[in-house]
């Protein structure tokens, strides 16, 4: 009897390690099923297996081909599952597909369905004799959870919070000659913050793209950033994407920690062309940079907004309106600016805060750091036409030397002023900026029309000119000093100030000082202008021991008289009569008598002298007249016929309530009360 016949259903082989171009596999088997004449099932297993980098070492290796390839010089599966514990995302499960040639030696395989970061990733790679390539796309992902699987690589700083989207495709290949990288990463909606807030996104829609090839010891780097929506604020810079798309190239050589910026090359639009080449230091917690970029375009005023505004943002410039354009060089030195060249074209600037105007602006202007190497060179700047706080005039040219926090005119000039000009003779400013800021000026003020410095700056309209000279005056330990007296010709008479001191000019609460005279001013000219009646004569004024804080008297001895041997033409109208009987508290009685009787009939009326003195001490003013008078003091002593007196009976008045007289009493066109 015959024996019966035996089917081979099922093939297993076991393989302690094998090495697979490079990848070390343990404890490997593969069993091959034939479930009838047509189909096979292939099943690999393997405990362990250690692959190159990012992947590193996976366990628990396994997959189910129902559909194996097993026809040489092919072997593959067109239909499988793959899984394993290990590598960067912690674990894998995949649809795959796979398929080697031992003909050529090339193994081709594909991947889809990865979970990763909370998406799906599909991988392709390949094989060969020469290396092997591997390329990933994933799906849209939050940042956070992509910043979490890129930990072991690249982290940002550990208080930089927030979230946004991000899709990552990138190829990695290594062909022999060391590991190549091209990774690009698609960015929205991306807002992030440090603890600080001086690095913030908003919204920001990007695409960066890092491009890695060895090169020896060393690596070649091609790195592209473009920004096409949402804004970036990193320290001072704030960069708005959707008004300025940015279009960033930087190329180079990476060897350790050292990057060599062969070229760099920044487009923005309506905004900024750079280009340049330097050196980077990756070590330390913050990238050093050094290196020369040339500016072919800085266009305002979106230069403005995005590069000075808030570091001017507390100035008179804060708010400034800029057009125009900028072109030079630019040095870097470990993060710093280690010189500067610009020539500004047709620049304008508008400051509202600071009332600052200068219109057409062009130059050549150079800046470098204290201590330089570089000797400070002579600047140049120009403009049409300029003014500042009210104060306009025509074209000036200037030069000077810039270098740190330091700046000063290499020689005199003169500053158009409506139809006068102010005469700089010397200037120069130290530690600008900064607390312990110095300033140096002398010069003159040329003759320059009081109706038009009346207008600018809101006054009622004084005849005649000013002209002044201006001592040496300097700034040191946040004081103001003139060093000598201020002189100015006004009101047919002159002016001149002495002791003038200014502490903490630039903050909320300045104190000034000053003592004050005034000789020989015409009356008639005074009151024309202050609309109080008219008065002729002379008169002569003291303001003694001023003090103002935050710009509001607090002290002073002030004394307005007729000067002693005045033998001009005294006249007072009746206007003026109201006027000053006001001041004085007695003002309804006056008025009274002004309207009846005899002196109803007279327009003006003589007098022999005329004064009044306050001495203030904090809100209350002391008041006397040119002499004593019963019940009083007398402001106008009458003389002659027709004759009339003003006497004063206040003593003590609060000053907030003498100016609040004033200011009713007819000045400026107010009504008499």
């Amino acid at each position: 009897m015959a024996p019966a016949s035996q089917a081979l259903d099922a093939v297993v082989l076991e393989v302690r390690q094998v090495e697979i171009d490079g990848m070390v596999v343990q404890d490997a088997s593969a069993r091959l099923d034939l479930l009838d004449d047509k189909n096979t099932r292939l099943a690999l297993k393997a405990r362990s297996a250690a692959l190159p980098d990012p992947v590193g070492r996976l366990t628990d290796l396994q997959l189910e081909c129902s559909r194996p390839v097993v026809a040489e010089p092919r072997f593959g599966c067109e239909a499988g599952k793959f899984t394993a514990r290990g590598g960067p995302l912690g674990s894998l499960d995949m649809n795959v597909t796979a398929l080697m040639r031992t003909d050529t030696g090339i193994t081709t395989f594909t991947g889809k369905g990865l979970k990763v970061a909370g998406t799906t990733a599909a991988i392709e790679g390949r094989l060969d004799p020469k290396g092997w390539q591997v390329k990933a796309t994933t799906g849209e992902a939050a940042v956070s959870a992509f910043r979490k699987l890129a930990a072991p690589w690249f982290e940002l700083p550990k208080d930089i919070t927030g979230d946004g989207k991000v899709a990552v495709e990138g190829t990695l290949a290594d062909a022999g000659d060391g590991l190549s990288a091209d990774l690009t990463a698609k960015l929205s909606a991306l807002d992030l913050t440090n603890e600080a807030s001086t690095v913030v996104t908003d919204k920001l829609a990007a695409v960066a793209r890092l491009k890695m090839a060895p090169r020896g010891q060393a690596s070649q780097v091609v790195v592209n950033f473009k920004g096409t929506g949402g804004q970036a604020l990193a320290g001072p810079i704030l960069l708005d994407f959707g008004a300025n798309p940015t279009d960033l190239e930087a190329s180079g050589t990476l060897l350790g920690d050292d990057f060599t910026l062969a070229s760099l090359r920044v487009s923005q639009k309506d905004l900024m062309e750079m280009t340049g080449s330097g050196h980077v230091n990756l070590a330390g917690d913050i990238p050093s940079l050094s290196g020369d970029f040339k500016l072919a375009k800085l266009q305002f005023p979106a230069a403005f907004s995005s590069y000075i505004a808030i570091t001017l943002a507390a100035s008179v410039l804060g708010d400034a309106r800029t057009t125009g354009s900028l072109t030079g060089e630019l040095s870097i030195v470990d993060n710093g600016v280690g010189s500067l060249h610009v020539l500004p074209k047709d620049l304008d600037l508008h400051a509202d805060k600071g009332l600052l105007n200068l219109v057409g602006m062009n130059g050549e202007i150079f800046w470098a750091p204290t201590g330089s190497s570089t000797e400070a060179r002579i600047s140049k700047l120009g403009w049409r036409s300029g003014g500042a706080y009210g104060l306009s005039g025509g074209a000036a040219e200037i030069e000077f030397v810039a270098y740190g926090l330091n700046f000063a005119l290499t020689h005199p000039t003169k500053v158009p002023v409506f139809d006068g000009a102010i005469a700089i003779d010397h200037f120069v400013m130290g530690n600008l900026g900064e607390k312990n800021m110095e300033v140096a000026f002398k010069g003159a003020v040329e003759p320059i029309s009081m109706p038009l410095l009346a207008k600018a700056f809101g006054w009622p309209e004084f005849s005649g000119t000013l002209a002044a000279a201006i001592p040496a005056v300097t700034l040191k330990n946040d004081v103001l000093t003139f060093d000598g007296n201020v002189e100015s010709q006004v009101f047919g008479g002159r002016i001149e100030g002495s002791n003038i001191r200014l502490q903490d000019p630039l903050g909320n609460f300045p104190r000034f000082f000053a003592d004050v005279r005034a000789r020989d001013l015409d009356l008639g000219l005074v009151t024309r202008t202050f609309e109080v009646g008219s008065i002729t004569g002379k008169l002569e004024a003291d303001v003694l021991g001023l003090e103002l804080f935050a710009w509001t008297p607090q002290a002073f001895d002030a004394r307005l008289a007729t000067p002693k041997g005045d033998k001009s033409r005294h006249r007072i109208s009746a206007k003026a009569v109201s006027s000053l009987s006001n001041v004085g508290g007695g003002g309804g009685g006056v008025v009274q008598a002004l309207q009846s009787g005899v002196l109803k009939f007279f327009d003006e009326y003589n007098y022999d002298k005329l004064g009044i003195r306050c001495r203030l001490r904090g809100d209350v003013c002391e008041m006397s007249g040119v002499e004593p008078a019963p019940n009083g003091y007398y402001i106008v002593k009458g003389s002659g016929i027709p004759r009339i007196d003003i006497v004063g009976n206040q003593g003590r008045v609060r000053w907030s309530q003498l100016i609040s007289t004033i200011s009713t009493t007819e000045l400026g066109g107010a009504t008499v009360q």
